[in-house]
């Protein structure tokens, strides 16, 4: 039995991984202006208050290097689109949202290949818990049976 514990404590862990990246009281949200520029707001999401004075930071898909940064206002921070693929951060305390970026009018210059390896990899491991609790279990029942004999 503590096996299966085990298990299912690694498949928790493993499926819970693919969250880490969302605050759940905290809304992202990016509003393309048409002249390539955008406009990105932050807010609780239950009582809709814009979050004030947190850092947000434009950051590049293809090298990691910072784009643009500043921190959000009231109203809103307006930039402009970069002409390659980015990640939208916003910092809260240690915490981090982060959204990808949206593409100018033209499309992006420089853009990356996304590949959803993460969920294929949590995928295969769970799956392969599942499988090896399921071994284990069906052994253990064997065993069991051949002992009362």
């Amino acid at each position: 039995m503590k096996i299966n514990r085990y298990i299912f404590l690694l498949l928790v862990a493993f499926t819970t991984y693919g969250f880490a990246h969302a605050i759940p009281g905290i809304s992202l949200k990016v509003k393309d202006l048409r002249d390539n520029t955008m406009l990105i707001t932050a807010n609780f999401k239950k009582s809709k208050r814009p979050l004030i004075g947190n850092k947000v930071k434009l950051i590049s898909m293809i090298d990691n290097r910072v784009l643009f940064e500043d921190k959000i206002s009231k109203d809103g921070l307006t930039t402009k689109i970069p002409n390659e693929s980015y990640w939208i951060y916003l910092i809260v305390r240690d915490n981090d949202v982060v959204i990808d970026g949206i593409a100018p009018l033209k499309g992006f210059t420089k853009e990356v290949k996304k590949e959803p390896k993460a969920f294929l990899y949590t995928l295969i491991a769970s799956l392969s818990f599942i499988v090896l609790a399921t071994i284990l279990m069906i052994r253990k029942k064997k065993f069991k049976k051949e002992e009362s004999y």
